[in-house]
């Protein structure tokens, strides 16, 4: 937990973050959480082979095959969008933690849920005993394990003297933002949590998807208690043209966070979401202190696509002069 005085002082709003950019395997994510309980329980189940889907950018898939790598277990990737002239970002560290990755192009989510299933039945024909991760490991056990991240996080604020009345964080899959809403649940605070929609076109009914993976995760770990509607609050308002695609406030909240805080978001993810802190904090329609949770990804950074255009939209790095 770190607070960002810089960047507070910036915007006029209070602002820490939670470092779930920092883990164990694989640079991290907020996915090595919902990992740790799901490939337990794949192993449980016998499994020696994960499969999983995403975007070539996915951090899920880049943290599935890191966390593969660490315990032994082999891993499939599944991966849309169109296919780089090099490995790059993601995916080339998909590679190097030694995935199989299978590159099906600029499909739907929907067309790749069909290839991936494909995918697992070819090698479960060819004997290998296979656990499908569902896209961003979107699960009621990958769920609970951020409402447990809600209570970590709760507890180390308040061990620093310091409280949080707003919680937001970049969402795609969803079980992110379902635990954290039975998490808060779980403490009995009012937190406002609002995720922001990274990638709005993964399902066809996100609210009602997000709502159920919170109501398993209740199921698993918090039985008396019922997930309703109104306790989901996400917005589309920051995801522009689409996952992956330009949007408004993404190369400044690039800026303001390296250029400050020495902390690194991504076009894809996070600093989707940090542009709008800064844009409601301008707006004065969120309420300090506000806890940005970086899920991690800075990794398509890197990519051409991304790093020219960031470089072409901040006139600090147009100005910059390479001497050799």
């Amino acid at each position: 937990m770190q607070f960002l005085p810089r960047l507070s002082k910036e915007i006029g709003v209070e602002v820490w973050t939670k470092r779930d950019d920092l883990g164990s395997v694989g640079l991290a994510g907020n996915k090595v959480r919902k990992l740790e309980t799901e490939l337990a329980h794949a192993q449980a189940l016998g499994a020696t082979h994960i499969v999983t889907e995403g975007s070539r950018h996915s951090n899920a898939a880049r943290a599935a095959a890191a966390a593969a790598a660490a315990i032994g277990m082999k891993c499939t990737l599944v991966l849309c969008h169109e296919e780089p002239k090099k490995p790059v970002g993601n995916l080339f560290l998909d590679a190097l933690f030694g995935a199989d990755l299978r590159l099906v192009g600029d499909v739907s989510w929907v067309e790749l849920a069909q290839l991936t299933e494909e995918v697992v039945h070819e090698l479960e024909a060819d004997g290998e005993r296979v656990h499908r991760l569902p896209i961003g490991s979107a699960t009621g056990r990958g769920a609970a394990s951020f409402a447990q991240a809600y209570i970590e996080a709760d507890e180390q604020i308040r061990a620093q003297g310091a409280r949080f009345n707003t919680i937001v964080h970049a969402s795609s899959a969803g079980s992110t933002h379902a635990g954290l809403t039975l998490g808060r649940a779980i403490s009995q605070t009012s937190t406002r949590i609002v995720g922001i929609i990274v990638a709005g076109e993964v399902y066809d009914d996100v609210p009602g998807t997000y709502l159920r993976l919170a109501n398993e995760a209740a199921d698993l770990i918090a039985p008396s208690i019922d997930i309703e509607p109104s306790d989901l609050e996400m917005t589309e308002e920051y995801l522009g043209e689409g996952y992956g695609k330009p949007a408004t406030g993404v190369a400044e909240a690039i800026d303001l966070m390296t250029r400050l805080e020495g902390i690194v978001v991504d076009p894809v993810y996070t600093a989707k979401a940090v542009a709008a802190i800064i844009d409601m904090a301008r707006k004065k329609t969120i309420q300090g202190p506000v806890l940005f949770w970086h899920t991690g990804g800075y990794h398509s950074i890197f990519d051409p696509t991304y790093t020219t255009s960031i470089w072409s939209s901040l006139p600090r790095l147009r100005n910059i002069v390479l001497h050799t």
